[in-house]
């Protein structure tokens, strides 16, 4: 009798502990360890107004880096601890080539209009590292899809240099024509003529979920809100020389990710990626309200070694 009691209540014990949130491995939650690398490429967009004074009341440039095109190599790493805390990142940098730069000034600052268009390159180096913890779990579940929620905070580092060379003329006869502002000796398809220097740290929070759509099969997706502060160094070569500036401002950062367990140990993915910053601030020569919108967008390839929670395949 007694035996048939126990055997009922363990019975029921493990039909209970069946319908709550678990980790996916058959263990108690374990350590897990996943390490990385990443090709990504992507495409960019910085542009940025110049108004008369610390008032929007009179738009004098605007400057628009456009096709800044990327190759970059990145590391990634996320750890899961048994108390479902988490901690995840990664690095990257690459190189930017064949974008343009359209600078356009306006009446009545510089009149009549003017447009000009320079060829671009440039480089750029990026890095994330974001503390979370995972508050769902129904890995274990079997009438479910398992999934997995988590929250984090996190901080974001995006540094790209851009340097412009040449000057063709778009839109009336300066500054680019001879006996312009910029003579044409002085502006041939070698010449540097600006260069933009901008450095972005952000502050973000978000959320992450995991779906596994089988049991090597998984969907990621994290959406971020961004608090912005940016230092940006604008040097015109041939003009006016170096002009820093500071602004502050928000942003949006969105990733997914769709990964495939080939062996217990190794696995592949492929994903997608968008961020956006709008900030504003003062430029220090002339003392110029400023605006920037900054975007970057792209696609990437990965493979991973995940340690700790390996499923069955």
């Amino acid at each position: 009798m007694i035996g048939v009691a126990a055997a009922v209540a363990l019975s029921a014990g493990s039909a209970h502990a069946a319908d709550k949130p678990v980790f996916y491995s058959a263990a108690p939650a374990p350590w897990v360890f996943e390490i990385g690398a990443r090709y990504v490429y992507s495409s960019g967009k910085n542009w940025y107004d110049l108004y008369n004074d610390p008032t929007p009341s009179q738009l004098n440039s605007r400057l628009t880096y456009d096709g800044l095109n990327a190759n970059s190599g990145e590391v990634f790493f996320r750890v899961d601890s048994p108390s479902a805390i988490f901690i995840k990142g990664y690095y990257g940098a690459g190189s930017m080539q064949h974008g343009n730069l359209y600078d356009e000034d306006f009446p009545p600052a510089v009149s009549p209009y003017s447009k000009t268009v320079s060829d671009t390159s440039g480089r750029l180096q990026y890095g994330n590292i974001d503390l979370g913890y995972s508050f769902y779990d129904s890995r274990g579940l079997a009438t479910s899809t398992p999934v997995r929620f988590g929250g984090f905070i996190g901080y974001h580092y995006w540094h790209e240099t851009v340097d412009a060379h040449g000057c063709t003329q778009l839109a009336n006869s300066a500054p680019c024509g001879a006996g312009a502002v910029l003579p044409t000796r002085f502006v041939g398809p070698g010449v540097l003529v600006v260069t933009e220097n901008d450095t972005w740290h952000a502050f973000r929070a978000g959320g992450i979920v995991d779906v596994w759509l089988t049991p090597a099969l998984k969907f990621t997706a994290e959406a971020a809100y961004a608090r912005v502060w940016q230092k940006a160094l604008d040097t015109h070569y041939l003009t006016f020389g170096s002009d820093p500036a500071t602004a502050t401002g928000n942003g949006v950062q969105l990733e997914g990710i769709l990964s495939y367990q080939l062996t217990p140990l190794f696995n592949v993915g492929i994903g997608a990626r968008w961020w956006h910053f709008n900030t504003t601030g003062t430029e220090a020569m002339f003392n110029q309200l400023i605006k920037y919108q900054t975007e970057r967008y792209g696609v990437f390839v990965q493979g991973s070694l995940k340690f700790g929670d390996n499923p069955p395949l």
